[in-house]
């Protein structure tokens, strides 16, 4: 911005963790690349000396569209994880709801190729591309170094708009250099230069897992161990300095196996007195907590910023990670002041499996903002509580995961906040849950819970977006979806009630002195179920402002049918009679997405309305043929 002069004012403004200072630019051109140093205060208002860069580009289109892009970051050490923010476009002449009524297309400039190109979870496992995302929010992990142009596309359906930002990541073997990498043995010394190890790393014979990282963790460290070797893990590796660092693997084979043999985590990160650190990749480890009580994978004691978690396989043990705000709210108040709601935390590609119970027990527990859960496979909390638990989350994507099989009575996601009333007061929201696979375990009351955790606990959620995910099928299973909560939009989505225990698809209800749920929307979802019974896809119980809108519905065989219950605005859906005639699926006898696929006869073709839903479970455009069709799948 060299030779050109902007005019500044103070700008402050307020969101769910408290209020934000910064200085506002204006009078910027289009397409021009800004950092904005903001200072923040907690929900109290209580100063916090810290500041945050975030870099943003002006968007560069006219028309009714005002368009905002924050990254994370924008550059660092590869891998790189980012976190995308665009809930500051506005179209004000077409939505007053920007967050749920624009399509946000993402292409994050980096196209794999072969098998990493795809996810290998979710709804559409090997064909959902990583370098594409929707959604107000997104976010993306880029492995190799380079300069990446990542591009955002919103539509309001009458206007179009684009805008880009640059991400420079750097090769880590030119930050790690020499001395600052060590590539650890468990029984043979690692030779720098041969079998993986870089050439010039310091090297180590070391069989146990956090004597190796306790004793050789430093800023800009990186710490490698040797594939198909085996480390004891007899106590937690600490994690306590800033990076950038990386924890990770040289060689070919297997992943390193980290045996938990002391009922301990594998990493613990960060304590009371470091509250500020950041910056560190954990990689390509395997970690058998061998069904410890209290073992874990990766537990966060005190605050730590911008953690990523790529390719681990974390098993047998009773959280795969534990990042409790208690923990933080403790420090905060015993003389250890700074810790605040862990920010950027990346979970991408890895694989959660067994946890023991002993007392709660969950896949992921995860307190923080800005949230990045992308491409696991999570699985099997039958002796232990729900797979995926977010008490308190602001901005967060859950895209591309397997979840299923969490313990009877548990969920597959648990999205709540925290106590509302209690400092710092907060909403759970400005989530996005897309194109992930769900499935249901033995006694499961709902898959996917959105509200509170009883009926006694203001524990408020909002702006929620939720599609493209198929509900797959489990006998056990009551209701798929429930949502007590405010400002949702459910679009897109696979609902299979085959064996279900009461063939309800969504409930959307109050479930105690939390408000009413409110403003709650069904657009073009798929409900289908081969079982006899009643069949209800959508049941409005309480709230207002609902809408439920180019819905399909088929159960040939049910014995009692009601489409959409309750009070909603409501159009456009299949009729309760029309439940029982066939809308044409690709297969007679659905079980995979690309079955429910609508035929060239199919009665739901051009039976939709107009809906802020511009895209279908495919990413086909909408609408094809002159009109919308009812249901996830848009004949092409």
């Amino acid at each position: 911005m060299s030779g050109t002069s902007y005019a500044a004012m103070p700008n402050t403004f307020t969101t769910t963790g408290g209020t934000f200072h910064s200085t506002l630019l204006t009078g910027l051109s289009n397409g021009l690349i800004v950092t904005r140093y903001v200072r923040c205060q907690d929900g109290a208002n209580n100063a916090n000396a810290s500041s945050t860069a975030i870099s943003f580009t002006i968007g560069t289109g006219a028309g009714p569209i005002t368009l905002s892009l924050n990254a994370s970051r924008t550059s660092g050490v590869a891998p790189l994880a980012v976190f995308f923010d665009a809930t500051g476009t506005t179209s004000p002449s077409v939505t007053s709801r920007p967050f749920h009524d624009i399509e946000y297309r993402w292409d994050f400039g980096d196209p794999a190729v072969g098998a990493t190109a795809t996810w290998s979870s979710g709804s559409r496992a090997g064909v959902s591309s990583k370098n594409e995302a929707t959604g107000p929010v997104a976010a993306h992990v880029f492995e190799t170094p380079g300069t990446y142009t990542v591009t955002l596309t919103v539509t309001d359906g009458t206007n179009t708009d684009t805008t880009t930002v640059t991400i420079t990541v750097d090769n880590a073997d030119d930050i790690f250099a020499a001395g600052n990498t060590i590539c650890v043995g468990a029984t043979t010394l690692p030779i720098g230069g041969a079998g993986g190890c870089p050439a010039g790393a310091a090297v180590l014979t070391q069989a146990n897992f956090n004597t190796a990282i306790n004793g050789n963790i430093n800023t800009k460290k990186r710490l490698l161990f040797k594939r198909g070797d085996t480390f004891a893990s007899t106590s937690d590796a600490n994690i306590a300095v800033t990076g950038p660092g990386i924890i990770g693997v040289f060689g070919t084979g297997n992943a390193p196996i980290v045996n938990v043999t002391g009922n301990n985590a594998a990493f613990r990160l960060s304590n009371q007195d470091t509250p500020t650190i950041k910056d560190w990749r954990i990689m390509d480890l395997e970690i058998n907590g061998n069904s410890g009580p209290t073992s874990q994978g990766v537990y966060a004691e005190g605050g730590i910023n911008q953690i990523t978690a790529l390719r681990l396989n974390i098993r047998n043990v009773h959280f795969g990670f534990q990042f409790s705000g208690s923990i933080l709210d403790s420090h905060n108040s015993s003389g250890h002041p700074g810790h605040t709601l862990w920010d950027q935390i990346a979970i991408v590609d890895s694989t959660i499996s067994t946890l023991i119970g002993g007392g709660g027990g969950n896949g992921i527990y995860m307190t923080s903002q800005r949230l990045m859960l992308l491409g696991n496979a999570i699985s099997n909390s039958t002796a232990a509580e729900h797979i995926v638990r977010l008490p308190n989350t602001f901005r967060g994507v859950l895209s591309n995961n397997t979840l299923s099989n969490p313990a009877s009575d548990k969920h597959t996601v648990k999205m709540h906040a925290k106590v509302y009333g209690v400092s710092p007061t907060s909403f759970t929201e400005q989530i996005v849950l897309s194109d992930n696979r769900f499935t249901g375990g033995t006694g499961s009351a709902w898959i996917v819970a959105i509200g509170p955790q009883n009926a006694g606990d203001d524990e408020r959620v909002r702006n929620v977006i939720v599609e493209r995910n198929w509900f797959a099928p489990e006998a056990d299973t009551q209701i798929p979806l429930v949502i007590w909560a405010q400002d949702v939009t459910v679009r897109n989505n696979l609902f299979d009630l085959t064996g279900n225990l009461i063939h309800v698809g969504a409930e959307v209800t109050q479930r105690g002195i939390e408000p009413a749920p409110a403003n709650v929307s069904f657009y073009n979802n798929t409900f289908y179920s081969n079982s006899t019974g009643n069949f209800i896809p959508i049941r409005f119980i309480l709230g207002a402002g609902h809408i439920a809108k180019n819905n399909l519905g088929y159960a040939p065989i049910s014995t009692s049918r009601d489409m959409i219950s309750g009070t909603a605005t409501i159009a456009n859906n299949t009729s309760d009679a029309g439940i029982l005639v066939s809308p044409g699926f690709a297969s007679l006898t659905p079980s995979v997405p690309a079955d429910f696929s609508l035929g060239s006869g199919s009665n739901a073709l051009n039976q939709g309305a107009a809906v802020p839903v511009f895209s279908d479970f495919f990413r086909l455009s909408r609408p094809q043929n002159g009109g919308f069709d009812l249901g996830a799948m848009e004949r092409p």
